[in-house]
């Protein structure tokens, strides 16, 4: 087959709601000696597209990271098929099946040579720095695609790689959880959080997980969650979640939501000398901890900045082995990107992710 030189596209050039997403044919770039081009077969919508699309970029950048460019084509998962290959790239041939890369890292890096890729300053992420995958067609470096294991569909790849490898992280090299330790999980029925219920339970985890909503409960058990606790009534709340820990509190904690409030809960229930990672920040309120407070209780207070190369492949076995899988709360073609924007803004029912289909 000829090789395609256009792309069915939706891409972002000015900041605003989901009408500033553009739905139309565009050039793809050329195919250079080690690019890849990819049929792309789905990808996702997450809540950062919405606040890239939105402009709410400023508490995002990071020294020595490129700025978060315009034009810009969002989207940070993709799977597919290869359709062709520059003259010298070794690792794959049109045919394979392949996932695109997430957490990128730089091997040249000063981080890297440290153990931290994924604080690499040198990159360029999908839907960040580079194009994303809101397109029927995707052309990048062999670096930054994976092969897809065996048996894995694609709708399932196309929303696994981000919130896995992340969750993966936070669970293995954050808080480091071990069989029979107590973990809370705020924001358990968005993506990260339907990762982390499932790899915390793989560490041997027992997990609780919060909700605001009480109708989300069942389904938060039904997702792995070996306890919930609804937090409209914090009174009721601290007393499910001292039932639900005997009294002693949780080990480990990861919040999802930066809600302040909900972060004071939290610190209320941890357990002596317990960790908690924050991974949000609701606008520019501080967090709710006194320094009396770390003391009082030894808690160990962590950030999350991405995952690694070894947090993916093994996201990837595990994926590969059936033993993860992401709800899938509602799927779009690409030319209803702007739909499902409006969806993850405003619906607080939502459990798990929206896929985005570009040739649905």
């Amino acid at each position: 087959m000829s090789i395609p030189t256009k792309t069915l596209a939706v891409r972002l050039f000015a900041y605003g709601g989901p009408e500033r997403l553009v739905y139309g044919e565009y050039d793809l770039p050329p195919l250079r000696e080690r690019d890849v081009m990819v049929k792309n077969l789905a990808g996702s919508v997450s809540r950062w597209d919405v606040k890239y699309r939105s402009g709410d970029l400023d508490r995002y950048r990071i020294p020595g990271r490129a700025p978060f460019p315009l034009p810009q084509q969002l989207g940070r998962e993709a799977a597919g098929e290869v359709i062709a290959t520059g003259k010298l790239v070794t690792r794959f041939k049109p045919g394979d099946r392949v996932i695109g890369v997430t957490h990128p890292e730089d091997p040249e890096s000063a981080e890297f040579a440290r153990g931290l890729g994924n604080l690499s300053r040198n990159i360029a992420i999908p839907g960040h720095q580079a194009f994303g995958s809101y397109a029927q067609y995707l052309v990048r470096d062999e670096r930054m695609w994976l092969p897809l294991p065996d048996g894995v569909d694609y709708e399932q790849a196309g929303v696994t790689l981000w919130p896995f490898s992340s969750s993966h992280r936070v669970v293995v090299d954050r808080l480091k959880v071990k069989p029979g330790d107590n973990v809370l999980i705020a924001g358990a029925s968005g993506g990260m959080g339907q990762a982390t219920v499932q790899l915390a339970k793989l560490a041997g985890g027992r997990v609780i997980a919060t909700t605001r909503h009480e109708g989300k409960a069942a389904l938060l058990l039904e997702l792995g969650a070996d306890a919930v606790v609804v937090t409209a009534d914090e009174d009721e709340a601290f007393k499910r979640m001292s039932k639900a820990t005997g009294g002693e509190g949780v080990d480990h904690a990861v919040d999802y939501t930066g809600n302040p409030q909900l972060l004071s809960f939290i610190k209320d229930v941890m357990r002596l000398g317990g960790t908690l990672v924050v991974t949000s920040e609701q606008g520019r309120d501080p967090l709710p901890f006194r320094a009396a407070d770390l003391i009082r209780l030894e808690l160990n207070l962590l950030g999350i900045r991405g995952a690694r190369m070894n947090d993916m492949l093994t996201v990837l076995k595990l994926l590969g082995e059936g033993r993860i899988r992401t709800r899938i709360a509602a799927r779009f073609p690409l030319a209803k990107v702007g739909e499902a924007h409006t969806l993850l803004e405003t619906s607080p029912d939502l459990v798990g992710r929206i896929v985005v289909l570009p040739w649905g």
